[in-house]
């Protein structure tokens, strides 16, 4: 076997292990996730992720995946913690703390505090007898698995680590689910980011008014033209914003001057499509962005039930994508 071959049946060994210990964790979820779940549904206040080492990276993310749902939700260095961030920790929020040893001493303090005020605790551990659980009032117990690697990289949290970072997201998925979250929200919670954008509404990037290249039904090829290359749209809208008749683009243009012997006699209504596509403006970028590739046009109209608001352009969408 090659070095190379060698590293890549390393490598798949690897996921193999962690595809093992994942499957262990779906076996083990039962009436203790969905206790926890009740409880993070009902929390009025924020969830406070708490974890050491690696698994205080995973919490980072969970956190992360929880606000990013609109769940209220941030991470407490449990160091930090002793040292006044407890303040912070209010009666109608919910601590989740995880450590698969369920043994690590920075937790205590945190612990102490959450009994003494009455805060609800979801503990995620491998040891049911650990301090971390007995504390607990969700005790979620994690399967004990090998850690992938050799008998010197056995202790690298890998396996346990996937288990965590899978638990927490069937918690925020099987919560988001309940709640019935809709993807157009992620506009609202990520407004910058690529998931946020493809998700914005088309009303949001609409090119209407003054910006609209109008003609009447009986303006001739010249018009049309200067029109078109007015607004620099690659078309002309046949009406007014209270009625569209249709719409010509430059395509309509071309196939025109070849087809048409009389092609300088017509006028906008004689070339016009009369039903031209359309979008509704609680579409998203990426609905609009899906439609004009399948049709491999570039321009949208715009609908408010049955009023017309606007344009959508391809170029326009991907500038703001880009």
């Amino acid at each position: 076997m090659t070095k190379k071959n060698k590293i890549v049946e390393i490598g798949k060994s690897v996921i193999k292990s962690e595809i093992s210990a994942l499957s262990k964790l779906k076996s083990s979820l039962g009436k203790s996730f969905e206790k926890a779940a009740n409880v993070i549904d009902k929390t009025s206040g924020s969830l406070v992720f708490v974890g050491v080492g690696k698994s205080k990276l995973i919490l980072d993310k969970a956190c992360g995946t929880f606000t990013s749902l609109g769940i209220s939700a941030y991470s407490l260095d449990p160091l930090q913690a002793s040292h006044g961030s407890m303040g912070g920790l209010k009666r109608n929020d919910t601590l989740i703390v995880a450590s698969y040893s369920g043994s690590s001493s920075e937790l205590y303090t945190i612990l102490r505090f959450a009994k003494n005020f009455k805060i609800k605790v979801i503990g995620i551990s491998s040891n049911s007898k650990s301090k971390l659980i007995i504390n607990s009032d969700i005790k979620l117990i994690l399967p004990k698995v090998k850690e992938a690697g050799n008998k010197n990289l056995d202790l690298v949290p890998t396996s346990s680590s996937s288990m965590l970072l899978g638990m927490t997201d069937a918690l925020a998925i099987s919560i988001a689910t309940k709640r019935n979250f809709k993807k157009e929200k992620f506009a609202t919670h990520h407004p910058l980011g690529a998931i946020g954008k493809n998700l914005t509404p088309v009303n949001e990037l609409l090119i209407s008014g003054s910006k609209i290249p109008y003609v009447k039904p009986d303006s001739s090829i010249p018009q049309i033209l200067l029109k078109i290359s007015e607004k620099k749209l690659g078309c002309a809208l046949v009406g007014n914003i209270k009625k569209v008749k249709g719409i010509i683009t430059d395509g309509d243009i071309s196939r025109t001057l070849r087809n048409q012997k009389s092609f300088l006699t017509k006028k906008a209504k004689d070339i016009l499509t009369s039903k031209p596509l359309s979008i509704q403006t609680t579409l998203t970028v990426s609905d609009a962005i899906k439609l004009m590739n399948q049709k491999r046009i570039t321009i949208l109209l715009v609908y408010q039930g049955r009023q017309f608001k606007g344009l959508i352009s391809m170029h326009y969408l991907l500038e703001f994508l880009n």
